[in-house]
């Protein structure tokens, strides 16, 4: 199950990185390259942040305080896996984003409407 769950993330992460290249090449309608990279770079550090608590044992879990440590500091913080994690719930958050802006189902005009100023 785990090696399935790796194959999808790495499928997600692939298909944006196709995505932005392809960029490169077609007109800007929506979503450029370097703004799919910023936004994909923002979400991926929040996305990170988020789920860097998962699964840790602090020393004081495992029995094992080492002298003059934080107790509850982690034993093993598997930070390589919450990157891939981290990875490919980004990729899923940057599809929905691409999709929603390149497409025009979401626009910058429909979020924030520009007003005509108010004449007293």
């Amino acid at each position: 199950m785990a090696l399935v769950r790796r194959y999808w993330g790495h499928a997600l992460i692939a298909l944006c990185a196709v995505l932005w290249i392809a960029q490169l090449f077609l007109p800007d309608q929506g979503v450029g390259f370097v703004t799919g990279i910023v936004v994909y770079l923002i979400v991926w550090w929040m996305v990170f942040f988020t789920v860097l608590p998962l699964r840790v044992r602090g020393q004081f879990e495992d029995g094992d305080v080492v002298p003059g440590s934080e107790p509850g500091a982690p034993t093993d913080p598997r930070i390589r896996e919450k990157m891939w994690l981290a990875a490919s719930i980004t990729a899923v958050l940057w599809l929905v984003y691409f999709i929603g802006f390149e497409f025009g189902l979401v626009s910058l005009d429909a979020i924030s409407p520009v007003r005509p100023p108010v004449e007293y």
